[in-house]
């Protein structure tokens, strides 16, 4: 299964399933999701819970899709995240930058 997503019914967030390994391999498929993203959007929620694995190059493409979607002045919440992912995420400071539920 790849990454689906979802807009909300007043438009104003999107929500970004990942799959059960967020790494290289979905590098495309991420990148065109962030590429598609409507203007109006409020709040991005990233839910990660499908994903068992994630590698370096997915906290590389969760640091491009902050900043290019507005830096400081997005909303981005990461959600259903397992403790291992939340460790990762946390040694990597991403606790800094995300939201993470």
């Amino acid at each position: 299964m790849g990454i689906t997503t979802q807009i909300s019914s007043d438009g104003a967030q999107m929500t970004i399933k990942l799959p059960a390994s967020f790494d290289i391999g979905v590098s495309k498929e991420f990148r065109n999701i962030k590429n598609s993203a409507a203007t109006g959007l409020k709040k991005f929620v990233i839910d990660f819970s499908q994903t068992e694995h994630m590698d370096s190059s997915a906290l590389g493409m969760l640091l491009l899709l902050r900043e290019e979607l507005g830096g400081d002045t997005v909303n981005i919440e990461l959600h259903h995240c397992s403790e291992t992912i939340r460790e990762l995420l946390k040694l990597a400071r991403f606790d800094d930058l995300f939201t993470i539920i």
